[in-house]
C-alpha cells in the first residue's frame, strides 16, 4: 500500500503544474495567448476577455476532475498490476485531457482574430534577429559542471573498486546527464533571438534572460544528477537516508525548475506588455493548435517554444515526425508495462533440481546455480531481516533481482515473499541466492540435497 501512495504522490502533483501552466497561457506574453498573437488593441476586446474566461473556468473543472477520480483510484482494492494499469492509463489521461479545451479555445481566439482582421500590416516572414543573437550571454564557469560531474563519479569509482558491476552500471547514469546538460546548455546557447516587434532593447533582453534561464536550469539539473548519484549510493548502506535523501532533491529541483520557468514567463509578461501596438512578430500560421511547429523553410529540427524556456521540433522535418510519433506511441503503449506486471504477479515461481544444476524460474527468466559450486544450503522459515530491493522485480506474489539485508549486502532472489519456506545459498564466490517455489515444494527439494 505504501509503494501505491508514493506512486500517487509522484504523479498527482502535475495536475495542479499542467493547471498552473495553461491557465499561464491566458496571460499574454509576446503578444501571445493560448497560442494566438493578438495586437494590442486585441488583447482587451470583449470577446478576447470572456474566451480567456470561459477557458480558465473550463480547465478549472477538468483538473478538479481529475484529481477526484485520482482520490478515488487510490481506494480501490486492486492488485499490483491492475493498479499499475489503472495509474498509467490515468497518467496518459491526465496529460491529454486539459489539452483538449485549450485547443477548443485557442481555436475559437483564432476565428475571432480572423473576424477582426487582427493582422500586422507587415509581410508575415520569419524574423530573425542577428543582432540580438549575438548578443553574449554570462557563461556559466567550466567549474559549475566541472563539480558536480567529480561528484557524480564518486560513487561509480566505488562500485568499480568493488566490483559490483551492476551498481556501477547504474551510477554511470549520473555522470552521463552529467556530460549531456553540459552540451546542451552549449546548444542551448546558440538558439535565435526573441523578437517580439521592432524594439531592439527588447529583444536583446528577452533573448538574454531566456539565456539565462537556460544556464541555470542546465546548472541545477547537473548538481541534482550528482545528488542522486550519491543518495542512491547511501541508501545502500542507510536505505531510509537515502529515500529521504532522493525524495528531498526531487522536490527541491522540481520546485526550481517550475519557479524558473514562471519567473520567466512573468518577466515576458511585463516586458512585453506595451508591445503590439505598431509591427509586430505573428507566427501563428507555424504552429499547429498553438503547439506544434511546423515550417517547412525552417532548416532547423528543434526551435524555441513561442513563451517560457523550453523547445520544440519541427514537424516539417521527416525526423521531427518521428520523434513526436514515436513519443506518442510510448505514451499509449505505456499501460502495457502494467499488463506486464500483472503477467509477472501472477506467474508461479518454479524451482527444479536437476543433476547439475538448481533452477529457479519464473516467467521467461532462469537463475541456474550449479550445484557442484554450492558452498552452503540452508532452510528458512522466515526471509532474512531488513530485505530490501536494489534492482529487480518487487510484487507481493515475486521478488527477484538484486536484493540487500540486514545480513547480506548481496543478495540474488527469485522466490514468491507468501510462500515459504526458502533456501538460502552460498557459492564458494561468496555469491547468495535465497530462492523458492510458488508451489510448496522447497522442502523436498532441500531433503534431496541433503539425503
Amino acid at each position: 500500500m505504501i509503494g501505491k501512495l508514493i506512486l500517487w504522490a509522484c504523479i498527482i502533483p502535475v495536475i495542479p503544474l499542467i493547471y498552473w501552466q495553461l491557465n499561464n497561457e491566458t496571460k499574454f506574453k509576446k503578444n501571445i495567448a493560448l497560442g494566438v498573437t493578438l495586437p494590442y488593441v486585441g488583447r482587451t476586446h470583449p470577446r478576447t476577455v470572456e474566451l480567456l474566461s470561459q477557458f480558465r473556468k473550463t480547465l478549472r473543472w477538468v483538473c478538479l476532475g481529475l484529481l477526484v477520480s485520482a482520490v478515488v483510484l487510490i481506494l480501490l482494492p486492486v492488485s499490483f498490476g491492475l493498479f499499475l494499469t489503472i495509474w498509467l492509463v490515468w497518467m496518459d489521461v491526465a496529460i491529454v485531457v486539459p489539452v483538449i479545451p485549450y485547443v477548443k479555445y485557442h481555436k475559437k481566439l483564432k476565428a475571432l482574430k480572423q473576424e477582426q482582421n487582427w493582422f500586422p500590416q507587415v509581410p508575415r516572414t520569419r524574423v530573425v534577429n542577428l543582432t540580438a543573437a549575438a548578443q553574449e550571454e554570462k557563461a556559466a564557469s567550466p567549474v559549475h559542471f566541472l563539480l558536480p560531474l567529480v561528484i557524480s563519479l564518486i560513487p561509480l569509482v566505488w562500485g568499480l573498486t568493488q566490483k559490483d558491476w551492476l551498481m556501477a552500471a547504474m551510477f554511470l547514469t549520473g555522470p552521463v546527464c552529467v556530460l549531456l546538460f553540459w552540451v546542451l546548455y552549449r546548444w542551448a546557447m546558440r538558439r535565435r533571438a526573441e523578437t517580439v516587434d521592432g524594439n531592439e532593447t527588447l529583444t536583446q533582453t528577452l533573448t538574454r534572460i531566456r539565456r539565462r534561464a537556460w544556464r541555470r536550469c542546465w546548472v541545477w539539473g547537473c548538481w541534482f544528477m550528482a545528488g542522486v548519484n550519491l543518495s542512491m549510493w547511501l541508501a545502500m548502506f542507510h536505505p531510509l537516508w537515502g529515500l529521504v535523501a532522493m525524495v528531498v532533491l526531487s522536490v527541491l529541483f522540481v520546485v526550481l525548475a517550475v519557479g524558473l520557468e514562471f519567473h520567466l514567463r512573468h518577466q515576458q509578461e511585463y516586458l512585453t506588455a506595451q508591445s503590439g501596438q505598431d509591427s509586430y512578430v505573428d507566427e501563428d500560421e507555424k504552429w499547429i493548435w498553438g503547439m506544434f511547429y511546423y515550417d517547412p523553410n525552417d532548416t532547423h529540427l528543434v526551435v524555441n517554444a513561442r513563451i517560457g524556456m523550453n523547445t520544440t521540433v519541427n514537424l516539417a522535418k521527416k525526423s521531427g515526425r518521428v520523434i513526436v510519433g514515436a513519443t506518442a506511441v510510448l505514451m499509449l503503449l505505456m499501460p502495457l508495462f502494467g499488463v506486464w506486471a500483472m503477467a509477472e504477479e501472477r506467474s508461479p515461481v518454479t524451482l527444479t533440481l536437476t543433476d547439475t544444476a538448481l533452477v529457479a524460474r519464473h516467467g521467461w527468466e532462469d537463475y541456474e546455480i550449479p550445484l557442484e559450486d554450492i558452498d552452503q544450503v540452508q532452510l528458512l522459515q522466515e526471509p532474512p531481516t531488513g530485505l530490501r530491493r536494489v534492482a529487480g522485480t518487487g510484487m507481493d506474489t515475486v521478488q527477484k533481482g538484486r536484493y540487500q539485508s540486514d545480513e547480506y549486502p548481496k543478495l540474488t532472489l527469485c522466490m514468491n515473499p507468501q510462500v515459504g519456506p526458502w533456501l538460502l545459498i552460498t557459492m564458494d564466490d561468496g555469491t547468495v541466492y535465497l530462492v523458492g517455489d510458488s508451489q510448496g515444494n522447497v522442502e523436498n527439494i532441500y531433503q534431496q540435497m541433503h539425503p
